[in-house]
């Protein structure tokens, strides 16, 4: 496949998940399928083969519980979102160099969007306030998202595939970089052709077996 089919392949992958349309194939598959503000109270995933399927911003709030508990997680990320963290530390003004620059930076941001504590580890961390979020400068929130991808994922080539490639939603967490970096987790860009019954089958021919589908999308 050419760079222009795949990128006509990935719009178009990605304008029918925006639209809550279901995937191509998605009556044939046999496992649960199931959207991710429910899947903790529909379906045990301990031990399983997951595919978590979205946008960035919806991703970055359901994996890190979904990896700490399947066996394997296999991300079906289309349009990646900036991530701010949360700031860790209690004491900010110490940090020095570029990472205390970016937390600090990080806590004026949060506090402008009133953003609450994240709680325990395994939960997932409200939405950031869109409309303050739009209030902010986009170049003020980017650069500190940059700062915090180049900080935690140090291959270049898997900055570049989280990399927004335009204005985006901007979202805040504290261990979606982390997760992704578990040996159980696998990041994939490649647009999905269709669903199979035992799994999700991407443009390229390579067809993943999966024992669960959580779709991670803002409007379904």
């Amino acid at each position: 496949m050419n760079a222009a089919a795949r990128i006509d392949a990935f719009s178009d992958w990605g304008d029918t998940a925006r639209n809550g349309l279901p995937l191509r194939g998605a009556e044939s598959y046999l496992g649960p399928q199931i959207h991710c503000a429910t899947w903790q109270r529909q379906v045990g995933i301990n031990g399983k083969r997951v595919a978590v399927i979205g946008t960035g911003a919806a991703v970055a709030r359901v994996l890190p519980a979904v990896a700490a508990k399947a066996r394997k997680v296999t991300v079906f990320q289309h349009d990646p979102a900036w991530v701010l963290p949360y700031p860790p530390l209690p004491d900010l003004d110490r940090v020095p160099g570029p990472l205390g620059g970016l937390l600090r930076l990080t806590r004026d941001v949060a506090g402008l969007l009133r953003l609450p504590d994240p709680g325990p580890a395994l939960t997932e961390p409200p939405a950031a306030d869109a409309g303050a979020l739009r209030r902010l400068p986009f170049a003020l929130t980017s650069r500190a998202a940059a700062l915090n991808l180049r900080l935690q994922v140090r291959d270049s080539w898997t900055r570049r595939l989280l990399t927004p490639e335009s204005p985006t939603a901007i979202t805040c967490h504290n261990r979606y970089y982390r997760a992704l970096h578990r040996p159980n987790c696998r990041l994939v860009t490649w647009p999905i052709a269709r669903l199979a019954p035992h799994g999700i089958r991407t443009v390229d021919g390579v067809e993943h077996r999966v024992d669960c589908i959580i779709y991670a999308e803002e409007n379904l």
